[in-house]
C-alpha cells in the first residue's frame, strides 16, 4: 500500500482492534514478524511490558532471528504472543500455532490476524483463511477462542481492493487524482458495511478481508 494514499481499510480495522486489546498486554510479550518500519498506527506499550521482537530476517534487527515454526523460546515463558499477518507465509500454519501454544504460559493469550479476501503479495504468500479455518487452527492445540473479528464485510472488502488497485498504479501523477476520485466511493462502501441489512445477510457478511482472533491458553498463571 502506497504510503501517500494512507492506510488501507483493512489496516485501519486491525489498528482499531489492537487499540482495544493493547491495554491488556502485560508481562513478557513476543511479537512475531516484527519489522523496523511498522505498518499502521499501533505501537507497543512503553510501560509495564517486556516486548520481544522476533523476525525471520536478520536485516530487521529483531531481538531474535527465527522461523515461527521453530521458536527459540522455552515452554510456558510468554504472557502474550502478537502474530499479525504472518501465518500466510509459513509452510505449516498448524506447526506455527502449535509453537505459539507451547511458549504461552497457562492463562497467557495470543492475538493473531490472517488474510482472507486479499491479494497475494509475494512468492512466499501461501495461505488464505476462512473463519472456520482460523477457528479450527487456533483451537487445535487447545487454545480457547475469546474473540473473533471479521475485518469488514462485502462492501468494505470492495473498498479495500479498490484502494489497493489505485495504490499500485505505476505513475504517481495518475495515482493521486485517482485516489481523490475514488475516496468518496471508498467511504460510501465502508459505510454500507455498517447497515443492518448487510450485517443480517449471510451472503454479504460472509465476505471479509481477513480476521483477527484472540485466543487464550487454559490454566491459571503461576
Amino acid at each position: 500500500m502506497s504510503a501517500a494514499l494512507g492506510l488501507s481499510h483493512r489496516r485501519r480495522l486491525l489498528d482499531a482492534e489492537l487499540a482495544h486489546h493493547g491495554p491488556h498486554f502485560s508481562g513478557v510479550v513476543l511479537e512475531i514478524g516484527a519489522r523496523r518500519a511498522r505498518r499502521g498506527g499501533f505501537r507497543p506499550p512503553q510501560i509495564g511490558v517486556s516486548w520481544l521482537r522476533l523476525d525471520i530476517a536478520e536485516t530487521e534487527r529483531p531481538d531474535m532471528v527465527a522461523d515461527l515454526q521453530h521458536l527459540p523460546v522455552r515452554d510456558g515463558s510468554i504472557d502474550w504472543v502478537v502474530c499479525l499477518e504472518v501465518l500466510q507465509y509459513v509452510a505449516s500454519p498448524d506447526a506455527a500455532v502449535l509453537e505459539i501454544a507451547r511458549v504461552l504460559r497457562p492463562g497467557g493469550a495470543t492475538v493473531v490476524s490472517v488474510p482472507f479476501l486479499h491479494r497475494s503479495d509475494g512468492p512466499t504468500d501461501r495461505h488464505r483463511f476462512t473463519e472456520t479455518r482460523v477457528r479450527e487452527l487456533l483451537a487445535a492445540p487447545g487454545l480457547r477462542l475469546e474473540h473473533v473479528a471479521a475485518q469488514s464485510a462485502f462492501f468494505g472488502t470492495l473498498a479495500n481492493q479498490l484502494r489497493q488497485a489505485v495504490a499500485h498504479v505505476p505513475s504517481r501523477w495518475a495515482r493521486w487524482p485517482l485516489a481523490a476520485t475514488i475516496r468518496p466511493i471508498e467511504l460510501g462502501l465502508i459505510a454500507a458495511d455498517a447497515l443492518a441489512v448487510v450485517q443480517r445477510s449471510a451472503f454479504l457478511s460472509s465476505f471479509s478481508t481477513g480476521f483477527l482472533v484472540v485466543a487464550r491458553k487454559p490454566g491459571e498463571r503461576p
